[in-house]
């Protein structure tokens, strides 16, 4: 459920910043619209184990913009940046733990346009009620209190 949750408040600073702009998400497999729109990516979505009650949940996204004349990349990455540094995730705020424009370099040692990369960190507790033994304060000579 985190998952969609997440995939929704990126969708929804998108669609906020960028009015004109269309957004196509990856997992949905929509036919592509004319240029400009973003093409959004989750690539990465694990749960790591920080304590017994608590996890950090990580997320990790690719935002392809596909440019159209008089609006190429350059002029929207500052915008991209401001608008995806902090996200509201189901009433939690969460920042993102890095952000970065990458251009990939093929194998003909030419760059592509680039994409925008996104990863968050939300750290969360489960329902359960820890069992372990609550720590006992020691009395003067030894013993417990």
């Amino acid at each position: 459920m985190i998952v969609h949750e997440m995939q929704t408040s990126l969708k929804s600073a998108l669609q906020t910043k960028f009015k004109d702009i269309s957004l196509i998400s990856k997992e949905d497999a929509a036919p592509l619209p004319p240029a400009p729109y973003f093409l959004t990516e989750l690539t990465l979505a694990e749960f790591e184990p920080i304590s017994t009650s608590r996890y950090a949940a990580r997320f990790r996204f690719h935002i392809s913009y596909v440019p159209m004349e008089g609006k190429p990349v350059a002029t929207i990455m500052d915008e991209m940046l401001e608008a995806l540094t902090s996200l509201d995730v189901s009433g939690r705020p969460c920042r993102a733990s890095s952000v970065a424009w990458e251009r990939p370099t093929g194998n003909d040692g030419a760059t592509g346009e680039g994409y925008f990369r996104a990863e968050y960190v939300i750290q969360m507790t489960t329902d359960q009620e820890e069992n372990d033994m609550k720590m006992q304060t020691l009395k003067q000579g030894g013993g417990l209190k």
